[in-house]
């Protein structure tokens, strides 16, 4: 809902930490009121709140297995720990009603993982592939889900040659005119 940002910064004893801050009525970050939510001596990057009104919990990107995986969390302390993801797991993202939560494999495979959360605990089913992203490389997240659920937004690969683009200014005239498409 706008009111906390959470995201990650790096500290050299433990490297990167996951930290929320709050967000002012006028739109903009209070750093001052930043605090801690999640420090081990892994990496926990790109967080996520839950899609609630008052998130409940956070899945994010841990290295503590070895490698990348996507685990959840309860918000707003750091209570419990579920891992979602088992082969590997970048860019968590919840569904829009956090049934789900979706991320990406280290062979760009779009994963869906169904949760169920209860009051305090997540119980997660196995992983089921979507569909393949075309590979990027790119430090941001790479996709973003509809606020439908149901479709993705998706970054590829450009091509070496540049399409034309055509963009069509006040488009509803032209549909109330047909004779201004000549």
């Amino acid at each position: 809902d706008g009111r906390l940002v959470l995201y990650h910064e790096r500290a050299p004893d433990t490297q990167r930490d996951l930290w929320v801050m709050p967000v002012g009525r006028d739109g903009n970050p209070e750093p001052a009121n930043a605090r801690l939510y999640l420090r081990t001596r892994f990496n926990e990057v790109l967080g996520r709140f839950s899609p609630e009104p008052n998130p409940r919990w956070v899945a994010y990107s841990s290295d503590e297995s070895g490698r990348y995986e996507i685990y959840v969390r309860a918000f707003p302390e750091p209570r419990g720990k579920w891992q979602i993801s088992t082969g590997g797991g970048q860019f968590p993202e919840w569904s829009p009603y956090g049934r789900e939560i979706y991320y990406l494999t280290p062979e760009s495979k779009l994963m869906a993982v169904s949760v169920k959360l209860d009051a305090d605990s997540v119980q997660p089913s196995a992983p089921r592939e979507l569909f393949t992203i075309p590979s990027v490389t790119i430090r941001a997240q790479p996709y973003t889900v509809a606020p439908d659920g149901v479709r993705f937004l998706a970054l590829a690969a450009g091509s070496q040659r540049s399409l034309p683009l055509e963009v069509i200014v006040n488009w509803p005239a032209l549909l109330k005119n047909p004779r201004a498409r000549e």
